[in-house]
């Protein structure tokens, strides 16, 4: 069945004052994940284009070291101030036996994002203190709804949570991990590329003398 996941994401100044911070408000720990999300794209289906997420996740749980293999498919963004969309997911029993599958359906691995999750729950909130490989420190809140009219209310108690955080709505990205990666290659190749153009043209000009 559709569930509608209500959430909102920033980077952190301070995860560990972060986490002070929720304990105080009654959030306990419920787990701590190292979480590998591979992403799918097709030409025939562009997920991106289309503002979708679709992943295979492999989790392990730090403590026990048990892992699992979820499959999960996100709709588009439900409103342009939260990461709150349209989720469905289901555990599955091998995980290259799904990515094989995907790949025979024309959907080709993009990208991995690596990061050790930190779970709490408080009533109906969960946060997630991530530190994502390539990117830092996130807070991630959310909450699992049976019905998208539920959204507002929800976003309007997060906002109230991040102000005793000391953070504010215009903190919050509505941007994933993923493309955050993706951007920050991007700006990496083209400084490596400015830098051997850079180069070749000293060289060239000491040639020249």
């Amino acid at each position: 069945m559709a569930q509608f996941e209500i959430e909102i994401k920033l980077p952190l100044k301070n995860l560990k004052e972060t986490l002070k911070f929720l304990t105080d408000q009654g959030f306990q720990e419920t787990a701590q994940i190292q979480e590998e999300d591979t992403y799918f794209n097709s030409v025939y289906h562009d997920v991106k284009k289309r503002d979708e997420a679709l992943r295979i996740r492999t989790s392990t749980d730090c403590r026990s070291g048990i892992s699992k293999t979820q499959i999960n498919f996100k709709g588009p963004k439900l409103d342009k101030i939260s990461m709150s969309r349209m989720e469905l997911e289901t555990e599955v029993s091998d995980a290259e036996v799904l990515k094989n599958i995907l790949i025979h359906l024309d959907f080709s691995p993009v990208a991995s994002v690596i990061k050790l999750r930190k779970y709490l729950k408080c009533g109906r909130f969960t946060a997630c203190l991530d530190q994502v490989e390539g990117l830092g420190d996130f807070l991630e809140l959310e909450v699992i709804a049976e019905q998208e009219s539920e959204r507002k209310e929800i976003l309007s108690k997060m906002e109230d949570l991040l102000a005793i955080l000391g953070y504010h709505m215009s903190d919050t990205v509505q941007t994933s991990y993923l493309s955050m990666l993706q951007k920050k290659a991007a700006h990496t190749e083209a400084d490596i590329a400015k830098t051997l153009s850079d180069a070749e043209s000293f060289f060239q000009m000491i040639s020249h003398k």
